[in-house]
């Protein structure tokens, strides 16, 4: 059983990704944050079919295993598309309410979240979850008997995060949301799939933000001084004292750090 004094951080996977996949490719962060982190990895509840994977999708090892045989292969999605041009998505309000019984759940059985990570799709859920639970008049299904199921969580990690264009994410996350929560941000400065400028859409919602670049790509980093930048910040969001953990050029030729990448679906309009 975890110790009482771990703090217990809901993490949720990438497009195509799934609990499972995603704990792996955090393997060396949760290692790093064994004594002081309890990482709750739990699947979306959308299953994907290949017409909903993009060109792009990196491939998996997981994936290559038979879905029918191994849930583990199961690829899955906070929302997906129902046109063949992906521009029209489906499936974030079940997600949420999906996430509003887990959080109920762990309210009941006295199991608190401290934090929400997400990365990706799951980092833009991650953002709304927060939102929603300092303010769930912003979407009512959300609410049980008129009151958020789990009180506001005390941070959020965005790894990757975007801002969905579709009008109930715009909703929850408004101009003037008033957001509170202290936001971790994130991003790879050779994204191909998630643009700073596309990412700086969701940063500028969160006023008690840090924003961490990476001179990689569309991944959480997992080199040494980002497994214990990352520890130190979910140990005390509220230290801006702790260093950054690298000085990030446009012009960086440094190797990239191996990554726990899924593709994110392509900007909604």
């Amino acid at each position: 059983m975890a110790s009482a004094t771990l703090k217990r951080v809901l993490v949720l996977h990438g497009y195509a990704q799934n609990g499972y996949i995603f704990s792996k490719r955090l393997s060396a962060l949760r290692k790093q944050c064994k004594s002081t982190v309890e990482f709750v990895f739990v699947d979306a509840p959308h299953v994907l079919q290949p017409e909903d994977l993009f060109d792009n999708e990196p491939t998996e090892p997981e994936a290559n295993s038979d879905p029918l045989k191994d849930s583990n292969a199961v690829l899955r999605g906070w929302w997906k598309f129902v046109d063949k041009e992906k521009k029209v998505s489906t499936g974030m309000e079940e997600s949420l309410i999906f996430l509003r019984d887990l959080l109920k759940e762990a309210i009941d059985e006295g199991k608190r979240f401290d934090g929400v990570f997400g990365f990706s799709q799951g980092a833009a859920m991650a953002a709304i979850l927060a939102a929603l639970l300092e303010d769930p008049s912003k979407f009512s299904d959300f609410q049980i008997q008129g009151q958020p199921p789990h009180p506001p969580v005390s941070f959020c990690v965005c790894a990757a995060g975007f801002l969905p264009t579709f009008p109930l994410a715009t909703a929850i996350l408004s101009p003037n949301l008033g957001f509170k929560t202290q936001t971790l941000h994130i991003y790879g400065m050779a994204d191909p799939i998630i643009p700073f400028a596309r990412a700086k859409l969701l940063t500028e919602l969160t006023p008690n933000r840090r924003i961490e670049p990476h001179d990689g790509g569309h991944f959480v980093p997992s080199k040494n001084t980002w497994r214990k930048f990352i520890a130190a910040w979910l140990k005390d969001p509220m230290d801006n004292e702790i260093p950054s953990p690298e000085a990030v050029s446009t012009e960086s030729n440094s190797s990239t750090p191996v990554a726990s990448h899924s593709a994110s679906p392509a900007p909604e309009k």
